[in-house]
């Protein structure tokens, strides 16, 4: 058994949710054909006021004078579509694509895991409702059936007699064939899908042509057509894109759409169990100039309020240059979700609670501004000091060596007379490999006035390097 869902205005009722301030006005999507301009979608109230699919777009406007009038993109519909799968994904992993509009979903498979295949009927309906989505449905023993009982909008039952019973009553005119083969039909008094399927298949072949009786045999069953390699496969990475019914010049009209993309994305994540720490919006505008947004976390979440903060935050200290027409949010390169771990011979230090802070610096100082000193393995003070990612802790020395917590910027002439050497010496001859080789031997010593240092010799003299707190 199939479950097929339509969608039947599917970048309409995106643009209409992403700005619900339009939802009591009349807003249709109009498609170029043949050099004219012809209605596609249309919301309920634009049909109120008489505007309806096909007619031109001047009749509309004629019809609704204050209709909102937005070009239809089979493109972006697609890839529209592409996201509801990636939503019904999570609860059925055999789906088939049927582009701009439709969605199969094999039922067989899930019927155990759900108990039944009303449960299962019942937990998909649920699963499509929860994306606000105008969507017919239908369940059939085939693809084809199921795809015409939802495109001509039938009552949903999940019976396979109920369901026959609802193809073979549907009207010829709703069958999806070719105008023409329809024209055909009821020339000779073919008036229902029942009365085609009752005529025998030699003779429909002859009559209809070869495209009819594949119809034919696809709603009888009478074709093994193999699917398999068409199963739908989620992608690896996050792109979304939202139109605005009109442009908006203002950060406040944008937070709406936006707060939808990092809640898309943050489902996105969660399905995958996987986390990212940087995401980028993209703002297109006027003249086709793009503004890009990027955010960056102290460490990789997936969670939409962690971003949306530090966003709020990035919109407050950078204007809007120009009005935007459309916003899209990509996000790449993630990270495995795993639990918190502690160290096996240490205990870990709990920095969670840094890592809102720690963005927000990173914000309004810049991720370079922002770093956790470091030591690297060059054995030269003052060569060996750098930065890494706020919160990273270095792993432990298996050996620790005895460092000043204090360095001189420039080491510093001193008299051993009144110093008193405790330990050493530590002997460095490196520096080689960058044509700055230091030869020289270190101590800790204690001055007269009980301080610690740590000196060196070098070249017959003696310097002060560092001090010891």
């Amino acid at each position: 058994m199939w479950l097929y869902c339509h969608f039947p205005q599917l970048q309409l009722d995106n643009l209409l949710i992403s700005q619900p301030e339009f939802a009591k006005q009349a807003v249709a999507l109009y498609r170029v054909k043949n050099g004219q301009s012809l209605i596609e979608q249309t919301n309920l109230v634009a049909q109120e006021a008489g505007v309806s699919r096909g007619i031109s777009s001047v009749m509309a406007i004629a019809l609704c004078e204050s209709l909102l009038l937005k070009e239809y993109e089979a493109e972006k519909e697609e890839k529209l579509l592409s996201a509801v799968a990636d939503h019904l994904y999570q609860w059925a992993a055999k789906l088939i694509l049927d582009p701009p509009q439709g969605i199969y979903l094999e039922l067989k498979s899930i019927e155990k895991l759900y108990g039944g295949l009303s449960n299962t009927v019942r937990t998909l309906n649920l699963a499509v409702q929860q994306l606000g989505f105008l969507c017919q449905r239908a369940v059939a023993k085939n693809t084809l059936a199921a795809r015409v009982l939802a495109q001509a909008n039938t009552p949903l039952v999940i019976n396979k007699v109920q369901a026959e019973r609802q193809l073979k009553d549907l009207s010829i005119k709703n069958s999806g064939l070719p105008n023409k083969i329809i024209r055909n039909c009821l020339s000779v008094g073919i008036f229902s899908i029942g009365d085609l399927l009752t005529i025998p298949t030699s003779d429909i072949g002859r009559q209809f042509g070869k495209d009819t009786l594949v119809y034919v045999q696809a709603l009888r069953d009478d074709l093994n057509i193999q699917r398999a390699n068409h199963f739908y496969e989620p992608s690896e990475h996050f792109f979304q894109q939202i139109d605005l019914v009109s442009e908006v010049s203002n950060w406040q009209g944008l937070r709406f759409p936006m707060k939808r993309l990092l809640n898309d994305l943050e489902s996105f994540l969660y399905q995958r169990q996987k986390a990212v720490q940087h995401i980028t919006f993209q703002l297109f505008q006027r003249d086709n100039h793009c503004t890009e947004l990027s955010v960056s976390t102290a460490t990789a979440s997936w969670r939409a309020h962690s971003f949306w903060s530090l966003l709020q935050l990035k919109m407050e200290r950078s204007p809007l240059a120009a009005p935007v027409l459309e916003l899209s949010l990509k996000a790449s390169e993630f990270s495995q979700l795993s639990a918190k771990s502690q160290h096996f011979f240490h205990e870990a230090q709990d920095t969670q609670s840094l890592f809102p802070l720690i963005g927000k610096l990173q914000v309004k100082l810049g991720e370079r501004a922002v770093y956790t000193p470091a030591i690297s393995d060059d054995p030269r003070p003052g060569f060996n000091e750098c930065r890494q990612p706020p919160c990273r802790s270095q792993a432990p020395s298996i050996t620790p060596i005895k460092r000043p917590l204090w360095l001189q910027r420039e080491p510093q002439p001193v008299n051993l007379n009144e110093w008193r050497l405790q330990a050493g010496p530590e002997r460095k001859h490196c520096g080689w490999w960058d044509s700055q080789t230091i030869q020289r031997d270190y101590w800790l010593a204690m001055d007269t006035q009980h301080r610690k240092g740590w000196l060196f010799y070098e070249s017959g003299h003696w310097y002060l390097q560092g001090w010891f707190s």
